[in-house]
């Protein structure tokens, strides 16, 4: 016991601050957004990362780089935290003040990563079943004490000669065709009870673990506990499957659905502090992915933010979280900003490096770059669009649905940045340029600070009042394409896309007339064939 006590330990010690390798199958993912969705049916109006922000920006992918999977409402609560960006600053500090504690206090960290380690996950169980009360309520357990009575009655009665002990006899099957018809029903459902009362158990060990700093963060907490004690005195349900007498007799008796039907209700009745439970646990869970994931990066900045004021944000040294040996690159934006550059050159990339970053920021307190300061926002994107094709629609369509939804967000809760990559691709030119300006201009009259990238060099002519220029370039090589993927000021000017076709077998001819119409149309803003 001592010795699966220590290498319990000495794990947990080491993965902490490595990249967590946590298994997940398929389907997965929606059984751990269980908790954020419950969370939206019961604040269906609060601001929260929509789905299309959240694909936009790989986030399943950002939550597995995260999440260290210890508990079940760890991962749930880590992946609803960062659907929920913190935009007031006594929920900013909340989060920020916890995980400085689970930094800064290893020895408290380790001891709580044991306890969570020991309650464990069960992405099988349905845990937000339990926060709702039972329509049936006490029906059920009524019939089966009733039954239970009735066995231990007739059988007692047969002994003293009351009534034939037949009729206690035939009472033990007619009690195992029930229990065993109710198994089939309720079998699931045993796990997440059982799971329901360890999670409470797992508070009651934390609170015992007496840190004063731990215990302040977790009062709501140990409030709901306290009044759930008739739970921690019943414990949980035993499927009672050995086959011995003793596990026979209790069948016959259905012990086992009878504390099931208790608990069931108990934690039905109880179903607000079962949450608060719940989010205790999910929160320290979350402070601990949170500060091991910042050991494991190259570096951060923990941002500074504001959430009134000046609508500004500045950064040094943004990557991608996910990218390996990442191109660093800056950010003022004070303005809304229009991006140039050709193809792979790191437009999509720099957006979403932003926009990832602000969320990361604003949910778990850091940020991947050297430094992050300003505003707080609403985030919403416009980039890994596909054609709808169930529901019928053109790709042109997806886009004006999606750009429609971030003009109808403006003027929300708190300012909102937006990202916007290659504005109405699925249209002809005359009409992109002209709809892509308008929409462009839109946005930033409606008040949304946006960074948006696109091929069209007209909108650069279209929106320089508006919006700050600037482009990723490339070079050309003797056989490739050569990309530094570093912000420069301005419009893009090169026209390496032509030169490419050199490269890549074109006639020399046919390379000279592209690059003469090219430069004419730059010079005069009009193309021709002369």
């Amino acid at each position: 016991m001592f010795n699966r006590e220590k290498k319990r330990r000495s794990r947990l010690d080491a993965a902490f601050g490595k990249v967590p390798d946590v298994y997940y199958t398929d389907g997965d993912m929606e059984r751990i957004r269980a908790w954020y969705d419950w969370r939206r049916q019961q604040e269906p109006d609060s601001y929260a990362v929509d789905d299309v922000t959240w694909h936009d920006l790989d986030m399943d992918m950002v939550f597995r780089r995260i999440n260290p999977g210890l508990s079940t409402p760890g991962e749930q609560v880590l992946y609803d935290t960062l659907r929920h960006p913190a935009l007031t600053a006594v929920e900013y500090e909340q989060r920020a003040r916890f995980i400085r504690l689970m930094e800064s206090d290893g020895a408290l960290r380790l001891k709580a990563q044991v306890i969570l380690d020991k309650l464990g996950r069960t992405r099988r169980a349905d845990l937000c079943t339990a926060f709702h009360p039972e329509p049936h309520g006490f029906g059920r357990l009524a019939v089966y004490i009733t039954l239970a009575v009735a066995l231990v009655a007739a059988f007692i009665l047969g002994l003293m000669g009351v009534v034939n002990i037949t009729v206690a006899l035939m009472l033990f099957p007619v009690n195992f065709l029930i229990r065993d018809r109710a198994l089939r029903r309720v079998r699931r459902e045993f796990d997440t009870v059982n799971y329901c009362v360890a999670q409470l158990y797992a508070l009651r060990r934390i609170r015992r673990l007496g840190f004063p700093a731990l215990d302040r963060e977790l009062r709501a907490g140990y409030a709901a506990l306290d009044r759930m004690k008739d739970v921690l005195r019943t414990g949980g349900v035993s499927s009672m499957e050995s086959g011995d007498a003793g596990d026979l007799l209790a069948s016959a008796l259905l012990l086992d659905l009878i504390a099931y039907e208790y608990l069931k209700n108990r934690l039905w009745a109880h179903h607000e502090d079962l949450t608060a439970v719940f989010e205790a646990l999910g929160r320290l869970d979350t402070a601990i992915a949170a500060a091991s994931w910042r050991r494991s990066m190259p570096f951060y900045a923990v941002p500074e933010l504001t959430f009134e004021g000046e609508v500004r944000l500045q950064a040094t040294g943004i990557v991608h979280p996910l990218l390996q040996n990442a191109v660093p690159n800056d950010l003022d934006l004070g303005k809304s900003i229009l991006l140039t550059g050709s193809n792979a050159s790191g437009k999509s990339t720099y957006l979403r490096a932003v926009i990832l970053n602000a969320l990361l920021a604003q949910s778990l307190c850091t940020a991947a770059a050297e430094r992050w300061r300003g505003r707080a926002f609403t985030l919403y994107t416009s980039m890994a669009l596909t054609d709808d094709l169930m529901a019928g629609e053109s790709y042109y369509v997806t886009e004006i649905k999606s750009i429609r939804r971030i003009l109808a967000a403006s003027g929300g809760q708190a300012p909102l940045l937006c990202a916007v990559d290659e504005v109405l691709r699925g249209t002809n030119t005359a009409e992109r340029v002209a709809a892509s300006s308008a929409i462009l201009e839109q946005l930033s009259a409606a008040g949304a600070t946006v960074i948006a990238a696109t091929h069209d060099l007209e909108l650069c002519v279209l929106l320089a009042d508006e919006y700050r220029l600037f482009h990723f370039q490339e070079t050309v090589g003797q056989d490739q394409m050569l990309f530094d993927y570093k912000l420069r000021p301005g419009p893009a000017r090169s026209r390496n896309a032509i030169r490419l076709l050199g490269l890549m077998g074109f006639a020399p001819e046919l390379v000279q007339e592209a690059e003469r119409r090219a430069k004419g149309y730059l010079e005069t803003g009009k193309w021709t064939r002369t």
